[in-house]
């Protein structure tokens, strides 16, 4: 891989910044148990990744579910915001990489699939509000990922072609909204979600502390 060739970095927030799978899991079983049924480890899988409303129409599929899909949504969105009031705490390295990658001046996005007020909460819980330039969240784009509408919403805000810009996810649906968006697209394997390394992916890290930053314009390792 050519160094130096990439001026900004945009990354996901769910099993990139934090261990965040775990609790949307959660609220899944929230909502289902109630109505006699729970989400497995591999049903999760499934839907991992993707846009709030693809899961839950994936999982009225899958367990034939009656209940509209409004009210479903308002269960889950009540759940998940009762569960983000928990302590949480960034991966490994995520932190210590933001610090030096504002330091030196590189335009930092974030472009998460899930709704504005859960990223919000989320950052606010991990101490990260404020660490980015642009934030772009599923509630902004007209389609999710794999579709690249997210991040090439970042790149546009932040200025920057998307060719020049590094992705940071954790899941074959991100990669492939990365890749489709024409960026380098780094898989991060730090969470307790996280996937074998993906053939898609141009470079995998088991956690950020390894991002080697000669891939930025005018930044040494």
């Amino acid at each position: 891989m050519t160094g130096g060739t990439y001026s900004a970095v945009i990354f996901d927030l769910d099993g990139v910044l934090w261990d965040g799978e775990p609790l949307y899991h959660e609220a899944f079983n929230v909502v289902l148990e109630p109505l006699g049924h729970r989400v497995s480890d591999e049903d999760y899988g499934q839907i991992m990744g993707h846009t709030v409303e693809y899961c839950w129409d994936w999982l009225r599929r899958r367990y034939k579910l009656q209940e509209p899909p409004e009210s479903l949504l308002k269960a889950y969105d009540a759940a998940v915001l009762h569960l983000l009031q928990r302590s949480m705490e960034p991966l490994p390295g995520v932190t210590s990489l933001l610090v030096t990658l504002r330091e030196k001046g590189v335009p930092l996005g974030l472009a998460s699939a899930s709704l504005r007020p859960w990223v919000d909460a989320t950052l606010k819980g991990l101490g990260l509000d404020g660490s980015f330039q642009v934030v772009v969240s599923a509630s902004e784009v007209d389609n999710g990922k794999p579709a690249p509408d997210i991040y090439l919403a970042a790149a546009r805000s932040l200025a920057m072609p998307p060719a020049t810009c590094i992705a940071v996810e954790d899941t074959a649906t991100g990669v492939s909204a990365a890749k489709a968006a024409g960026m380098l697209a780094i898989q991060v394997r730090a969470a307790s979600t996280a996937l074998p390394p993906l053939p898609e992916a141009d470079i995998v890290y088991e956690s950020l502390g390894e991002f080697d930053l000669s891939l930025l314009n005018g930044t040494q390792t």
